[in-house]
């Protein structure tokens, strides 16, 4: 079920994609405005808030009369900063790279029930998955209008610490056989106006992030995003 659930949400994203990028057939057309776009490039710093969580199977134990299991319990409210770039190939697309340093994962609980004589008893365990990446997200911005734009690409991410700690903080402990990177699919909407773009991007990690076939995790972020304009070609031309 969960394997059938991440191949819909790929596939759904995908049509997405490609039925915005195709709306308009005369978008690479010769006229003078995507002539003033073509070439022009923007740059600066951007920041977002997320709400961050994992999705997946982790393997589950049972020992006897002693069954535990693990699932998320609440999203992670995190951060990214970094840098941004737009190339303009014409008034309606620009290609976009960001370098970011990023903040993610989830908040866990842990289950495990005692059978016995008497009945069962039930204890929870609760804890957090925190893990630190620099990401370099690689998307192909369409504007169907000016301040409106649409996105979609992929993203590649290299792995900087990792720490599994309870919510006392008594237990801080490195990530069990956690990959060195991560890769996987990015979509998003926003305004675009002068000084700013300001929109809403979801990523979807295609990676099992921990190193062990028994699991079956991946990374889920729906962000909140400001990139600020630094500096800006199309500012210079008056568009």
């Amino acid at each position: 079920m969960v394997k059938n659930n991440k191949f819909l949400k790929v596939k759904i994203s995908l049509l997405i994609i490609v039925s915005v990028l195709f709306l308009n057939t005369n978008t690479f057309g010769q006229g003078s405005e995507s002539s003033d776009y073509q070439g022009s490039v923007t740059f600066g710093l951007t920041h977002s808030f997320h709400f961050t969580t994992i999705t997946g199977q982790f393997p589950s134990l049972n020992l006897g009369n002693r069954q535990t299991s693990i699932s998320t319990a609440a999203p992670r409210f995190t951060f990214s900063i970094g840098m941004t770039a737009d190339y303009y190939v014409s008034s309606k697309f620009s290609v976009q790279f960001d370098f970011l340093y990023t903040y993610i994962g989830a908040h866990l609980v842990s289950k495990t029930f005692l059978y016995n004589e008497v009945g069962v008893i039930e204890n929870r365990e609760y804890y957090t998955y925190a893990m630190d990446y620099f990401k370099f997200p690689l998307t192909l911005n369409y504007y169907p209008m000016p301040k409106l734009y649409v996105n979609g690409g992929g993203y590649f991410a290299t792995l900087i610490s990792s720490s599994k700690y309870n919510h006392w903080f008594d237990s801080r402990e490195p990530i069990d056989n956690i990959k060195p990177f991560d890769y996987g699919l990015v979509v998003g909407f926003g305004f675009n106006t002068k000084y700013a773009k300001f929109g809403f991007q979801y990523s979807y990690g295609f990676n099992n992030f921990i190193d062990n076939p028994k699991y079956n995790l991946h990374h889920n972020v729906f962000e909140l995003t400001v990139r600020w304009k630094f500096y800006s070609d199309l500012r210079k031309k008056g568009l």
